[in-house]
């Protein structure tokens, strides 16, 4: 198989960094993931070629390998589509720690290597020439990756074979023969799966990737047998991702073509995520989005751009250094509650930047009402986040020559943002929740050092002055649990009678005093928060809402500055048995060595 130079041009560096990137540039970051693939194939073949538990019941791996090489005579095309397909890279990275010892396998290694034979049958029928080769059967069937699923009897051989002559093509499984569709490999027909495609065209720009619920390595975080959709549930994909789609192609901030020539797969998962609807993307998967349902038209156009940000990003990487190191997961990520490296904060900035820019359009395109309010909300809570988390980049990266101007880029495209105005309720709001968030995250994973905090418990005993300097702090990842002010700031501008009547954004009754907050009741929301302290004193998400809430002084400032310490000093104090302290009072005496 030949290779595929790759080079990337000035034009194509350029347009990413400002956050954006059009098809062409794409296509340059295509013909990287290209050469990686093939280079990741190859190494799999010479592995499997030595390694002692293969090929088990399986040809040398070497005839899959040939059988490639053929369909690329033929068709260059059909064996790139393959090489590309995002479960392919998925199994190829799996498959090859697998080999290699590095990761566990849950069934035997010839089995998990089966998919390169199923891989060349795919690449073969695209191509269009005649073959036969053994496949693994697996999940009650045969996958042929970008194909489709052959079903077959439960009590079918562990190995069947693909062929391909002059009168069709069929999956054979022991005496059970299961015909391949001439009309097109995506209608479903007796015995088989197709994988189905969605669609979105809008203004000349079409996305039409895979909804993929066949494929055993689909979800790139574990293994899935088949699970078709309903076709109900497959409609509602359809009419959610048609409707987002004409949201992306219309909007003008990140380029539509580029999305599309991103996005290859679409996979639903049942994977819960609040308050934000859950999609993740992986550099194994180039293309891949898995999603956990078939959100609200905005959201999944949001969630589209996003997760084809991550996937840009990830194949520049792979051309390009941006970051030195960057993998100790040590740093506050401001959409995020567990503690992040560096590199994941490079990408979530490039993420939100893509999406910022979706909700700038939303918000200059929606008339008013309160959709124009929510892009509003939106666009300042994404550009606040963006903002805050470029610092961190800024502030403690190793970047590599490219990597600052790349930074230096972005910076300048989120400074025009951050300088539009956007209205009072909104932007207040929006700003609240970063520093809810970071208040929340410190107070979860920041442990002041035992010996400066002994200090300060004692300062407090003998009611003394405070220390005039905060206990170093160590970050020891925690659970982090859900927040749910994000969700109820949303409902104050969709569904405001949601406040008013208490029924909140989620199945459980939300709190009073962040239904308070949410409605901007201060007061209330400050006595609410104090009652639930006395109640559960460790409540961290109340401490959080106390130090919003709180009016400015020395109580607020040691609050916004120091929560983890008024915390901890809390904590202490009611745990050796004394008088538990109120925790205004206390962050009031904390705040005067502020």
């Amino acid at each position: 198989m030949t290779d595929s130079r790759h080079h990337l041009s000035a034009l194509c560096f350029t347009e990413l960094a400002a956050g954006s990137g059009s098809a062409s540039s794409v296509a340059e970051l295509r013909s990287g993931q290209r050469s990686r693939a093939m280079l990741l194939l190859r190494a799999l073949v010479d592995v499997a070629d030595t390694h002692p538990a293969l090929p088990g019941p399986l040809p040398p791996a070497g005839e899959a390998w040939r059988l490639l090489i053929r369909a690329e005579r033929r068709s260059p095309a059909a064996v790139e589509r393959l090489l590309l397909h995002p479960q392919t890279g998925v199994w190829l990275s799996r498959c090859l720690r697998q080999l290699r010892g590095q990761e566990p396998a849950d069934a035997p290694l010839w089995s998990e290597t089966g998919y390169l034979y199923a891989v060349a049958a795919s690449a073969a029928l695209l191509a269009g020439i005649d073959f036969r080769i053994a496949v693994v059967v697996r999940d009650g069937g045969v996958m042929l990756p970008a194909l489709g699923f052959a079903l077959v009897p439960d009590h079918a051989p562990d190995l069947a074979e693909v062929v391909r002559t002059a009168e069709g093509a069929a999956v054979l499984a022991g005496p059970h023969t299961v015909p391949l569709p001439v009309s097109g490999f995506a209608e479903d027909a007796p015995g088989w799966l197709g994988l189905r495609r969605l669609h979105g065209d809008h203004r000349g720009h079409l996305c039409s990737p895979f909804l993929d619920d066949v494929d055993p390595y689909r979800d790139f975080f574990r293994r899935r047998s088949p699970d078709r959709l309903t076709d109900d549930a497959w409609k509602r994909w359809q009419e959610r991702f048609e409707g987002a789609w004409r949201l992306v192609a219309g909007q003008r901030n990140v380029d539509p073509s580029g999305v599309a020539a991103c996005v290859a797969s679409v996979v639903p998962v049942p994977y819960a995520a609040h308050p934000e609807p859950f999609s993740a993307s992986s550099p194994e998967a180039y293309g891949c989005v898995l999603m956990n349902g078939p959100v609200d038209e905005p959201d999944l156009a949001a969630a589209l751009v996003h997760e084809a940000q991550h996937i840009k990003l990830s194949a520049l990487m792979d051309l390009v250094p941006l970051i030195e190191g960057g993998r100790e997961e040590v740093h506050h990520a401001p959409w995020r509650l567990d503690p992040r490296p560096l590199r994941g904060m490079l990408q979530g900035v490039y993420a939100f930047l893509g999406v910022t820019g979706f909700w700038q359009d939303r918000l200059h395109r929606t008339e008013d009402g309160p959709a124009r309010d929510t892009a509003a909300f939106e666009f300042a809570l994404r550009r606040e986040q963006t903002a805050h988390g470029l610092e961190t980049l800024r502030t403690h990266a190793e970047l590599t020559p490219l990597g600052r101007s790349f930074l230096d880029q972005v910076a300048e495209r989120l400074a025009g943002w951050l300088a539009e105005p956007v209205p009072s309720v909104p932007r207040r709001l929006a700003a609240e929740l970063v520093v809810d968030h970071r208040l929340v995250y410190r107070m979860r994973h920041l442990r002041p050092e035992p010996a400066g905090l002994a200090r300060w418990v004692r300062a407090w005993r003998t009611r003394g002055t405070p220390p005039r300097e905060l206990s170093p702090a160590s970050v020891e990842p925690a659970a982090a649990e859900t927040v749910p002010r994000t969700a109820l700031a949303r409902l104050r501008f969709t569904e405001p009678e949601r406040l008013r009547t208490g029924q909140g954004g989620g199945d459980d009754a939300p709190d009073a005093a962040d239904l308070a907050w949410a409605r901007g009741d201060r007061p209330a929301a400050l006595r609410g928060y104090r009652g639930r302290l006395a109640q559960a004193p460790d409540d961290v998400a109340a401490w959080a809402g106390l130090a919003l809430t709180l009016p400015d002084g020395a109580a607020r400032a040691a609050m916004l500055r120091a929560p983890e310490v008024v915390l901890a000093v809390h904590r202490a104090l009611r745990n050796s048995g004394g008088a538990v302290p109120d925790p205004v009072a206390l962050a009031t005496w904390t705040g005067t060595a502020l």
